[in-house]
């Protein structure tokens, strides 16, 4: 055998050894992920009642808040603060979050979660708001909510389908947040991403106090990977807010071909600002829900 030939074929060697290690890595993590995943699903389908209690007045229409990976329910104060006293609003902690963090997120189990919520307050009319990964549980929790009760959803920064460029970052990354969530110190980190955005200090603590995990963050992405968002907003008959951070790049990319999927969608963009736009502009990001609501909740539910 030439030397060229002995040469080419230790490449190719030497080439097939980390493809085949990463490709081994890849099942193992999946794996791994389906296993929590249907462990997910039995815990759901054993406590299929996890709706926190509704305050306010009794029939008064409802927002249903939906918080970002990794974070909880907390995480809605500065919003809420500013949302208009005719609404009960009830701020969700998704599955695998904040008490419920031994647990894993599943889109299923979120939506058996939002389900509940709307038992819980029917017959009051109500809509979703979600913000990133809620953004994402709201387009598919949706259809679980009569549509009686359903009146809008506001969706914020989840405007497109995860596909194979976010399995790749997915399968690239979920190891490196695994791994850093076990050395650094998160509510510190987590705590200075707050403050960064914003955040007074007590709203800072009740974030962190309710529980924080970065581990769900590539959990709650795997779940979310080749789902048809698109066209879960296409089978939508209601309003729906889609708003995103000038900034935020993936989303304000895709956002042209997804608000064309909605039968009933307007748009509004936060100028100069990245992901996470409920949380950077609460304020802001309030009255527009606020607007948004007004409208959604005078109109007549949609005929079926």
């Amino acid at each position: 055998m030439s030397h060229g030939r002995r040469a080419l074929r230790l490449a190719l060697w030497l080439l097939g050894v980390p493809l085949a290690a990463l490709l081994l890595f890849a099942v193992a993590v999946l794996g791994h992920n389906e296993w929590r995943h249907a462990r997910s699903l039995r815990a759901a389908a054993a406590s299929p009642t996890g709706a926190p209690e509704i305050t306010g007045t009794a029939g008064a229409p409802v927002i249903v808040l939906l918080h970002g990976a990794g974070l909880n329910g907390r995480a809605w104060d500065p919003v809420r603060r500013h949302l208009d006293a005719r609404w009960r609003v009830v701020a969700l902690d998704l599955p695998g979050h904040a008490a419920d963090h031994a647990q894993v997120y599943t889109l299923q189990a979120a939506t058996v979660q939002v389900a509940a919520v709307a038992r819980a307050a029917a017959p009051a009319p109500l809509i979703l708001v979600g913000d990133s990964l809620g953004g994402f549980t709201a387009l598919g929790a949706a259809a679980a909510v009569p549509p009686a009760q359903l009146r809008g959803l506001v969706v914020a920064g989840a405007s497109g389908n995860m596909g194979h460029l976010s399995t790749a970052h997915y399968l690239r990354d979920a190891p490196l947040v695994r791994a850093l969530a076990g050395v650094i110190d998160v509510r510190r980190r987590v705590g200075g991403l707050l403050q960064s955005m914003g955040y007074a200090e007590a709203d800072r603590q009740a974030v962190l106090d309710a529980g924080v995990d970065l581990n769900a963050v590539p959990a709650a992405v795997r779940d979310l990977l080749y789902v048809d968002f698109r066209a879960r907003l296409a089978a939508l008959e209601v309003p729906v807010l889609i708003t995103n951070g000038s900034r935020d790049t993936r989303a304000v990319s895709l956002e042209d071909d997804f608000a064309a999927a909605a039968k009933h969608a307007v748009r509004h963009r936060f100028e100069g600002v990245e992901h996470g736009v409920s949380m950077r502009r609460s304020a802001e990001f309030a009255q527009l829900v606020n607007a948004f609501a007004a409208r959604a909740f005078a109109a007549a539910p949609p005929t079926t």
